[in-house]
């Protein structure tokens, strides 16, 4: 996958899309559609529907979001609904626009910060990722609307640098294309002067879309709960690849050891397996970043 990719992205959907794409080369097909940009356009992502919490949070008294924090901090992360309401809750004592930006993250990025080796450390130490996604607001600054704001991040960076990038990549790699329907420029600008509730409605997202599938496919296909395009990658950090995880981000490894300090990864690879903290994809990060290493770097 990483080869293909040709950089360090880690994420199960690009395996899957190789996949599929293998699949139908095999049964003849040279063309698929995919149904990329859909959630970006319309609404479609969980960090989409936590805006709906926005009503309450901005009516809490100062005292209670430290103590909301702490608690949704301690629940254990074994469960999806268990691990969404701890995402939901922390960072809900910041300001509302640190708040919505937070909800891009996997862990907080100060976590992130300390995977690095001091060196590296200190180069970093100017740099905020948040402040870009908050920079490039400023582009849409005559838009009021949360959502609104989310989408135009989506198509920004989460489209082109991640779904675009490896539904291309992976499909070419098979010799399939994979042509994006929802794109269509024409479609593009009206989604962004449509009115925000035909994009979601009381939690309800890519609600047009929707309405306008019920001529066409039943109510159960149209409404049935979210599946992302994903695998079980915390069973696979803990489980499956715990001998890999093992042996690829050992000590021995030096080369990535130049990058990372290899105690905090030790760390949040045991305080991850212990379920103190959700931190498979992260580790998947790592693997990502240290197979890159390995077949483009020629050191490890």
């Amino acid at each position: 996958m990483v080869w293909h990719l040709d950089e360090p992205q880690a994420d199960a959907a690009p395996l899957n899309v190789l996949n599929i794409c293998n699949r139908a080369k095999d049964l003849g097909f040279k063309v698929l559609l995919g149904g990329t940009a859909g959630d970006d356009l319309f609404s479609g992502y969980r960090r989409h529907q936590a805006l709906y919490y926005e009503k309450y949070f901005n009516i809490l008294p100062s005292f209670a979001a430290p103590f909301i924090k702490g608690l949704s901090g301690a629940l254990p992360t074994s469960s999806a609904t268990l691990r969404r309401v701890k995402k939901l809750f922390q960072d809900i004592e910041k300001p509302q626009i640190e708040r919505i930006l937070s909800y891009y993250e996997w862990i907080p990025s100060d976590a992130i910060f300390s995977l690095f080796s001091k060196d590296i450390q200190g180069s970093l130490n100017t740099y905020e990722p948040i402040s870009i996604l908050e920079n490039s607001l400023k582009n849409i600054a005559f838009d009021e609307d949360l959502l609104n704001k989310m989408l135009y991040l989506e198509l920004k960076y989460f489209l082109p640098d991640h779904n675009l990038n490896y539904t291309d990549k992976m499909s070419m790699a098979t010799g399939v294309e994979v042509r994006v329907p929802f794109l269509d420029y024409e479609l593009v600008e009206m989604s962004t002067k449509i009115p925000v509730e035909f994009k979601m409605k009381n939690s309800n997202p890519k609600y047009i879309l929707k309405k306008l599938a019920e001529k066409y496919l039943p109510k159960d296909i149209i409404y049935r709960s979210k599946t992302g395009f994903g695998a079980p990658v915390r069973k696979w950090i803990v489980e499956d690849l715990d001998e890999m995880v093992q042996d690829r981000l050992s000590q021995k490894n030096v080369s990535f050891y130049e990058i990372f300090d290899y105690k905090a990864v030790k760390k949040i690879i045991a305080d991850n397996k212990a379920g103190c903290i959700d931190a498979s994809y992260s580790i998947l990060s790592l693997l990502a970043i240290d197979s890159w290493l390995r077949q483009f770097n020629n050191q490890s």
